[in-house]
């Protein structure tokens, strides 16, 4: 079975892609491709350089026009269609080593059709942050869809089991079916509308992810990057 990861960028984003590039690099599994979509980026502003020493199939798509996070999520998810999985990732996170592992791991073990998890976001940045995990603490069914418009819990185990939307892994033919709101009236907020809809599918899969599996590091690129003009 093979797994993509989708990332959305804009130029501002190019350094710390880097970042998390190598933090894919150093994946316990690694994927089957990964694809950036990077906006308001002309490609001679990007170093091609700097990805010849990742291992894994890389695809970057520049576009010079400005565009949002919705739309360039969802060009870099069209552009994995001969995967079984994707999963999405912000250009400026970070991911635990054992991420993808433990992403594949549940979706077999429970047949989800979409996995969200915890992240970690309470201090600065450092690997030692990322402690090895020997016990995946995964729920199976166990989200719904929040009268706020996005997923939480049906019983919240502990008030620490957050939730990032944009960091949510489905199976392909989900995303055949749904992509990312693209409307101005969606921006800062498209991923937890893309994963509200999904669980308006009849009979969804979903599984939770209680350990930390990726570092989120707040911007204060969200007015640049998601109101395009």
């Amino acid at each position: 079975m093979k797994i993509g990861v989708a990332i959305p960028a804009y130029i501002n984003h190019i350094e710390s892609l880097f970042q998390l590039l190598d933090s894919i690099q150093n994946l316990t599994k690694i994927p089957d491709k990964v694809v950036v979509s990077c906006s308001s980026t002309r490609e001679h502003e990007f170093n091609y350089d700097l990805i010849k020493h990742y291992t894994f199939p890389l695809q970057v798509i520049t576009n010079e026009n400005k565009l949002c996070a919705a739309k360039n999520r969802n060009i870099a998810g069209s552009n994995l269609m001969d995967m079984d999985y994707i999963t999405f990732i912000d250009a400026d996170d970070i991911m635990h080593p054992q991420r993808i592992e433990i992403l594949m791991n549940v979706f077999n073990e429970h047949d989800s059709d979409i996995i969200l998890h915890n992240y970690e976001n309470n201090n600065e940045f450092n690997i030692n942050l990322f402690k090895k995990i020997d016990i995946v603490n995964s729920r199976f069914n166990s989200l719904k869809q929040c009268y706020s418009g996005c997923i939480t819990h049906n019983i919240l185990f502990d008030r620490n089991d957050k939730i990032h939307h944009g960091h949510v892994s489905i199976k392909q033919d989900i995303f055949n079916k749904i992509k990312f709101p693209e409307e101005p009236e969606f921006y800062t907020k498209e991923d937890c509308v893309f994963c509200y809809r999904v669980f308006n599918f009849p009979d969804t899969k979903n599984s939770y992810i209680a350990n930390e599996l990726t570092y989120y590091k707040p911007s204060n690129t969200q007015v640049l990057y998601f109101s395009p003009k």
